[in-house]
């Protein structure tokens, strides 16, 4: 049985992830909350690996939530869930973001607006997958979660972590 309480912050969560982009048209800077939100990602894989996804990620939840009734359960083409795949996914936005944090030469708000266009590019893309295939499709080819991948396992080789 669920809690009354319980459905207030998922909801809360499933709508600001969507509206989140429009926030980067009005105050840019707030962009920065998101570079912030990555770090953290990264902090928490290193002490439990996809630790973020599981239970803080606003993406995934919102994508469960708005997708929650989606009849459509086609699981990913196959070379899309390959690890050179997302690898090149991940490395591909990474190049993007650093060459457009490059180009604002230090603006804070030319940094901001590009966490908010990234944001908003990755939610397109989890939104379209989402209608297609299953409601969290983008998880599992999520840039981030490829980093977090990235960064367990090299800190399970330094002897980090589980």
């Amino acid at each position: 049985m669920r809690r009354p309480g319980k459905r207030l912050p998922r909801l809360f969560r499933s709508r600001s992830c969507p509206s989140s982009p429009w926030g980067g048209i009005f105050i840019p800077e707030l962009g920065l909350a998101l570079a912030a939100l990555m770090v953290a990602a990264i902090i928490m894989t290193l002490t439990k690996p996809r630790s973020f996804c599981a239970s803080v990620c606003p993406r995934g939840r919102a994508l469960g939530f708005l997708f929650r009734k989606n009849p459509r359960r086609r699981a990913l083409p196959a070379f899309m869930l390959t690890p050179n795949f997302r690898k090149l996914l991940c490395g591909g936005m990474m190049f993007c973001v650093i060459g457009s944090l490059v180009r604002t030469g230090g603006d804070i708000g030319g940094m901001g607006a590009v966490f908010w266009t990234l944001c908003a590019i990755s939610l397109s893309g989890g939104l379209l997958l989402g209608i297609f295939f299953k409601p969290r499709a983008w998880c599992a080819i999520c840039p981030m979660g490829t980093l977090q991948d990235t960064v367990a396992q090299v800190g399970r080789r330094a002897g980090h972590g589980r």
